[in-house]
C-alpha cells in the first residue's frame, strides 16, 4: 500500500537527501513519517541505506533482518543482512547467512558467493 500525503512527501524528501549524500537529514525527514507507516517496506528499505551511509551496522542489521523475514524472496535483503552482520558481528556469521541463501537463490548463487568473497577480502564498508 503506497504512502499517502504528507508521509509520501517526507519519504520523497528523505530519498532526495540520501541522493545528495545527506543521511542525517534523510533520517530526520523519515522521523516525520507517521509512526504507523514507518514499518512500510519502502521506508525500511530507505532506512537501510541511511544506516549504511552512517555506518550504523547494528541498526542496519536489525532492519535488514526484518525485511528479509517479511520478504524472504528478495535477495537484496539477504545481502543487506549479511553485509550489516559482517560489520556488526563477524564475517563467519555473515558467511553463514549467505551459505543458507545459496540454495534459496540458485540463479544468484554466483553473485552471493562473489559478494561473500569480496566483503571478506576487502572489508567492504
Amino acid at each position: 500500500m503506497p504512502l499517502e500525503l504528507p508521509d509520501q512527501q517526507h519519504f520523497d524528501a528523505a530519498c532526495g537527501y540520501v541522493q545528495l549524500g545527506m543521511p542525517l537529514e534523510a533520517n530526520e525527514e523519515l522521523e516525520k513519517v507517521d509512526p504507523l507507516n514507518r514499518a512500510a517496506p519502502e521506508v525500511l528499505a530507505l532506512r537501510i541505506e541511511i544506516y549504511r551511509k552512517l555506518k550504523k551496522w547494528e541498526l542496519m542489521r536489525e532492519i535488514a533482518k526484518k525485511l528479509n523475514d517479511f520478504q524472504p524472496n528478495e535477495i537484496q535483503w539477504v545481502l543487506s543482512y549479511a553485509f550489516a552482520t559482517r560489520r556488526a558481528v563477524s564475517i563467519e556469521v555473515a558467511k553463514d547467512i549467505l551459505r543458507k541463501s545459496v540454495a534459496k537463490f540458485p540463479k544468484e548463487a554466483t553473485s552471493i558467493e562473489l559478494f561473500a568473497i569480496i566483503s571478506a577480502s576487502n572489508g567492504m564498508g
